[in-house]
């Protein structure tokens, strides 16, 4: 009989976005890969792409269970509800262990593991608590995450302030850093300028964007979370001279479409505003635009921000969270306040003047970051247990 290991996530497109390659390497060390997530409401992914992660999983092998997690910290009764079908999911499955995301899913994941006596591995893909970050997110989430880490083998974080934090705070038996999901560094730098301005150019003719254009690009949910409206407030400051060379598209899905399409009517900058939807050429994406923004209000590592960069687009990006763990102040990109239009606006400025670019030469440094590094790291975990 093979052994059965668990991943689990509260909605699917955590599975799906960053989970694909740990599936394969459980696979591989002879596991037979089981994942617990709602598919029904699965997050912030399109319906066709929840559609071809159903295929994914079934073309893999992976046998998927339904569990009905709600949004964010959910209900009572809606957790009961989900513990009752996690409890199910193992009184029939012998688990060698769990491999646990999300907030509501890693709390409720554990919950349930601990009482079947299961080792959980517990990836953190950003603390809700953090240097500069809201006092609610100390007053309900640390106390959870020290709870729980007592319940946790290996916590996996993903930057270095939730690293140094997890050290010295938290129980769990084994603590681990990696770089994110694993970015295929090599291949990106093997993709030549004429390519980029191949790129560049169909791009720009399919959304009708001029060649001499300066476009900013921001890849991510629309939410107040991603924070997207900060950039319209600054672009709503900069000299109407600037504003009329300067186009701003967003690449995704999310509840505040109608918002943000109305601010940028507020100051007549509809026509040089774009919400693209959900994009798979996210890469295309960066190599068309002359600067990319990521205005989070909090972010775990922030992957969009780091394609940016290593596809060789300059980042603006938010300084809560782990983006600073690869971008570097004048090297790659600068970090400002997302709370603060006003500081964006003098750097959106500076760039307008500046055009700025990345020094590949410079940036060594994002080999951490590298899917092969990542990969042999969650290996070494996987075969810990």
């Amino acid at each position: 009989m093979s052994k059965k290991v668990l991943m689990l996530a509260a909605k699917a497109n955590m599975i799906q976005q960053f989970n694909h390659r740990n599936i394969k390497i459980l696979q591989n060390l002879g596991y037979e890969v089981h994942i617990a997530t709602n598919m029904v409401d699965f997050g912030s992914m399109s319906a066709d792409e929840n559609e071809r992660f159903k295929i994914w999983i079934s073309d893999n092998n992976v046998i998927p269970h339904q569990v009905d997690f709600e949004r964010r910290m959910g209900t009572l009764k809606g957790n009961i509800r989900s513990i009752r079908q996690l409890r199910k999911i193992f009184k029939t499955n012998d688990f060698s262990f769990i491999h646990v995301h999300s907030p509501l899913g890693s709390i409720l994941g554990r919950f349930v593991a601990k009482q079947f006596k299961v080792p959980a591995v517990y990836t953190a893909h950003g603390f809700h608590f953090f240097k500069g970050g809201p006092k609610s997110g100390w007053i309900f989430f640390y106390p959870l995450e020290w709870l729980f880490s007592f319940f946790t083998d290996t916590l996996i974080t993903i930057n270095d302030e939730d690293y140094y934090l997890a050290k010295r705070h938290m129980h769990s038996k084994n603590i681990v850093q990696i770089h994110g999901i694993g970015i295929d560094v090599n291949r990106a730098w093997r993709v030549t300028q004429e390519e980029k301005s191949i790129a560049r150019r169909q791009v720009r003719r399919e959304l009708d964007i001029p060649e001499d254009a300066f476009l900013i690009s921001s890849v991510g949910e629309l939410s107040d979370r991603k924070n997207h409206r900060v950039v319209l407030e600054a672009l709503k400051m900069l000299s109407l001279e600037n504003r009329q060379r300067t186009y701003y598209i967003i690449a995704g899905i999310g509840n505040n479409a109608d918002m943000l399409q109305a601010l940028a009517n507020s100051f007549n900058f509809s026509e040089h505003f774009k919400l693209l939807g959900y994009r798979s050429d996210v890469h295309n994406i960066n190599y068309a635009s002359d600067l990319s923004i990521f205005p989070s209000l909090r972010e775990g590592l922030g992957i969009a921000g780091l394609d940016s960069v290593i596809d060789g687009t300059y980042l603006l990006g938010t300084n809560k969270g782990g983006v600073s763990d690869y971008l570097k102040e004048n090297v790659n990109g600068q970090l400002f306040d997302p709370l603060n239009y006003h500081e964006l606006q003098i750097l959106l400025e500076h760039c307008l003047e500046t055009s700025p670019t990345i020094n590949k030469t410079s940036v060594g440094f994002l080999r951490e970051f590298d899917v092969l590094v990542v990969d042999l790291i969650m290996k070494r975990v996987y075969q810990s247990i």
